[in-house]
């Protein structure tokens, strides 16, 4: 591996190298099918896959005694359909990711009337592409203010533009050749132009080869960097850095979405209340509490996690209910949450980090709340736009949507 330069510390870096197959045949398909009986067949067809980043849809093309056309979305990869009977149908699959075609799969059978398929497609990537993300925090505590990323291969070159997204940039490249050997060079710079970070690498893109994954994730006081294309090459280098685990500060941790009105007759349902580490430090949990009550009583309950890391969820599940995953549950006790208002404090040694108070309509002590579904009604939590961050306090920030425990939302 080639050195790394930095001044300032605590960036994470994600490298993503998405898949997608060799053998792409035409949209256009013929088939001469013979149907066999009357009736149905009942088939659930599988894609089988691994998942690239930047999913956008699934698609399945039927060819057979009929001709149909499916479009799912990134996060279902299941299709069940009744199919007239037949000596021939053929199904087409195709991923796309990006904003292109990434992944293809295709099989033929016979269908007969009365069946019952359980089928599975297995995709193929066909093409690849590069994301890099660098996770900055919501205030960017390294300074970055410019980068660039080349992709360098013995017939091309290609110069990756760098976006900006809350807490984190982006560099995302086009569709790339598999079976390619390519140097990529990553620069970022600070508001003087002076770099702050400088790598450089080599990795082969196949299909059969592991994805190529690059990270550099803040770990208590050092930062490690490893570059895993494919089982035989593992390198790892260590950089000792200034202190990246410490306690959290007021912006650091956000409460980033609540739900407080589970359906009861559904048993995957339970509250919960998810909080955000926007910072770009690992932040320690051990005298932070989750307040949970109305506007005049609060019970506080301690958090049992130690530490959340740079950018990631912790959900703070209901700890009385059966029905929360034991992995959400990350405090020592829960208060019933009411479905048509209330309120939610995080603090820590004391110090009140976030809270919200959540109401379906405004009242005398709260003139601008947080939404909530109102009483009798179920199934939305209160998410927060986290593009709005620093606008939170403000309604218009927040939606009421479908629960995403452990997802950050945007509302869109």
């Amino acid at each position: 591996m080639s050195p790394i330069k930095t001044k300032h510390a605590n960036i994470a870096t994600a490298f993503l190298c998405a898949l997608a197959l060799w053998n792409c045949s035409s949209d256009t398909h013929e088939t001469s099918a013979t149907i066999s009986k009357s009736g149905t067949a009942s088939v659930a067809l599988r894609l089988q896959y691994n998942t690239p980043p930047l999913l956008d849809s699934l698609v399945l093309d039927c060819y057979g005694a009929d001709t149909l056309h499916y479009v799912h979305s990134a996060d279902s990869a299941l299709f069940n359909m009744d199919l007239f009977p037949s000596d021939n149908w053929t199904f087409k699959a195709k991923i796309y990711a990006n904003g292109a075609l990434m992944q293809m799969g295709e099989l033929s059978t016979k269908l007969e009337a009365g069946a019952i398929a359980d089928i599975p497609i297995q995709m193929h990537p066909i093409v690849g592409f590069v994301v890099v993300e660098v996770p900055i925090g919501l205030r960017n505590e390294s300074g970055i203010e410019s980068g660039t990323m080349t992709l360098v291969s013995e017939d091309e070159r290609y110069e990756i533009p760098m976006e900006e997204s809350t807490g984190k940039l982006l560099f995302k490249s086009g569709m790339l050749k598999l079976g390619v050997e390519y140097e990529v060079q990553i620069s970022l710079f600070d508001a003087d132009g002076n770099a702050i970070y400088d790598l450089s690498d080599r990795f082969l893109l196949t299909e059969d080869s592991p994805v190529p994954d690059l990270s550099l994730n803040s770990l208590r006081s050092k930062i490690a960097v490893s570059v895993k294309p494919a089982d035989e090459r593992n390198v790892s280098i260590t950089l000792a850095l200034r202190a990246a685990f410490r306690k959290p500060k007021v912006d650091d941790l956000l409460i980033t979405e609540y739900y407080a009105a589970p359906n009861a007759k559904d048993s995957t349902q339970y509250e919960f209340v998810e909080i955000y580490n926007g910072s770009i430090d690992t932040l320690i949990l051990d005298d932070c509490t989750l307040g949970l009550g109305s506007a005049t009583s609060i019970k506080r309950y301690a958090l049992t996690a130690s530490e959340i890391l740079p950018g990631k969820v912790l959900v703070l599940g209901d700890a009385a209910s059966e029905n929360t995953p034991a992995l959400h549950i990350n405090t020592d006790g829960w208060s019933a949450m009411s479905n048509s208002k209330g309120a939610v404090v995080l603090q820590c040694d004391g110090e009140t980090l976030d809270s919200l108070y959540y109401a379906s309509a405004p009242d005398s002590l709260h003139s601008n709340v947080v939404p909530a579904v109102g009483s009798g009604k179920y199934n939305q939590s209160g998410q927060l736009n986290v593009d709005h961050w620093n606008m939170r306090s403000d309604s218009s920030a927040w939606c009421l949507t479908t629960p995403t425990p452990g997802e950050l939302n945007f509302c869109n």
